[in-house]
């Protein structure tokens, strides 16, 4: 294990609000990058409900880029590129990715609990993601998913706001529009705005950063 993943599986206690297992999910994300020498990553909840999409939980990835290349493109190469073989996508998808920096690829399956999520690693060079490390980031990917997953339900318990709402507010507290909200999300910008008007609405904020301030001040996200 690398001096940097071995940090983090002792910095990983146990988060005691929604924003603290968000932090430290983002953390351990950037230390898997310098530990497999990515420059990019993109963690997916692949556990879609009806009628929706699989949705991002984490990422660095350029804006445009996802716009661009479509997060389903994304989904198929993340969950088809086993770190096993390395595969690479079609040539069509890899000008694309490459365009953007995506030129080696890992794609890293997770669970957490009953839940399945994706890590999709990239660098801008070919030959430069490691291995040695995988397992270790798979346990690692999965307490912190854990924690995140559990903080959010104990939140749900104790307000109004669904997971969605919940979601879309903490996207437009990290600076996203509401187009991006939704290509994050996987949903419609008319599907996102009807979230972040119905969070409005519950907490009884008279715009979003009054949400925003609210959720925060009360742990939701």
């Amino acid at each position: 294990m690398s001096a940097a993943l071995h940090a983090s599986s002792g910095a990983l206690a146990m988060p005691s609000t929604v924003q603290d297992a968000r932090r430290d999910l983002v953390e351990l994300m950037h230390q898997i990058c310098s530990d497999i020498r990515a420059d990019r990553y993109m963690l997916i909840d692949l556990t879609a409900r009806a009628g929706e999409k699989a949705r991002i939980v984490a990422s660095n990835w350029i804006y445009d880029a996802i716009d661009l290349i479509g997060l389903d493109l994304i989904v198929r190469v993340a969950v088809r590129n086993p770190v096993e073989a390395q595969a690479l996508p079609a040539p069509v998808e890899a000008e694309l990715l490459a365009g953007y920096g995506h030129v080696d690829l890992m794609g890293i399956p997770l669970r957490a609990g009953s839940k399945r999520y994706a890590l999709l690693l990239s660098a801008e060079a070919t030959g430069r993601l490691v291995t040695r490390a995988v397992s270790k980031v798979e346990l690692l990917c999965g307490y912190a998913l854990s924690m995140l997953a559990g903080k959010l339900g104990t939140a749900s318990n104790n307000d109004p706001l669904t997971e969605r709402e919940r979601e879309c507010l903490f996207w437009v507290a990290e600076g996203k529009t509401t187009e991006e909200v939704g290509v994050i999300l996987g949903v419609s910008t008319s599907t996102a705005n009807s979230h972040l008007t119905n969070a409005i609405q519950k907490l009884g904020a008279r715009n979003r950063a009054l949400a925003i301030a609210t959720a925060i001040r009360h742990g939701l996200i």
